[in-house]
């Protein structure tokens, strides 16, 4: 059925795209390191790029809700 081959391609890109959004989130932690050397604007600029990370790993909450739903599904369908 093609919904459950879409269910289930989309299980797998919620994993994608919450394992690519870490990989990005790890650099964008080192370089707002290297932003506080920045002058007088890198403080506001760390903070900047942290804030920016925190909200990705909020979204990256979303995307595992997403994925466990996708899962909880399944296994009601196959009952």
């Amino acid at each position: 059925m093609k919904t459950e081959d879409e269910k289930e391609k989309l299980g797998l890109l919620v994993v994608y795209w919450i394992e690519h959004n870490k990989e990005h989130g790890k650099d964008f932690k080192r370089w707002a390191e290297k932003a506080k050397g920045f002058d007088e604007i890198g403080t506001e600029v760390y903070e900047a790029i942290r804030e920016a990370v925190e909200h990705m790993e909020e979204v990256n909450e979303y995307f595992f809700k997403a994925f466990e739903l996708i899962n909880n599904t399944d296994k009601k369908d196959r009952k």
